[in-house]
C-alpha cells in the first residue's frame, strides 16, 4: 500500500489540470461545486493543500493547477474539521 506522501505527490506535470477543468468534471462532488467555493476552500486551507504536493498556486488568468489526488486531500481536510468539531 502507498505511503500517504506517494499517494499526495505526483510525478508528471500532466497529471495537473487547471482547477476550473476540475470542478466542470464535477470532481468536486455536492462539496466544491463552483469556482467561488472552491477558491474560499482554498484561501482557507492554502498551506496544507500546497503542502500536499496537490495544488500548484498560480497567480494570474491560468490558475491554479490540481493534482490527480487533490479530491483525496480535499476530503481528509474535511473529515479532520468534522472530527474536530464533534
Amino acid at each position: 500500500m502507498a505511503s500517504k506522501a506517494e499517494r499526495q505527490s505526483s510525478d508528471s506535470l500532466r497529471d495537473f489540470v487547471p482547477l476550473t477543468t476540475w470542478l466542470l468534471q464535477k470532481q468536486g462532488g455536492g462539496i466544491l461545486k463552483t469556482p467561488g467555493g472552491a477558491q474560499w476552500f482554498i484561501r482557507k486551507h492554502r498551506e496544507q493543500l500546497a503542502k500536499s504536493g496537490q495544488l500548484i498556486l498560480r497567480a494570474g488568468p491560468g490558475g491554479h493547477h490540481v493534482g490527480p489526488r487533490f479530491g483525496d486531500v480535499v476530503l481528509e481536510i474535511l473529515r479532520a474539521e468534522s472530527s474536530a468539531n464533534v
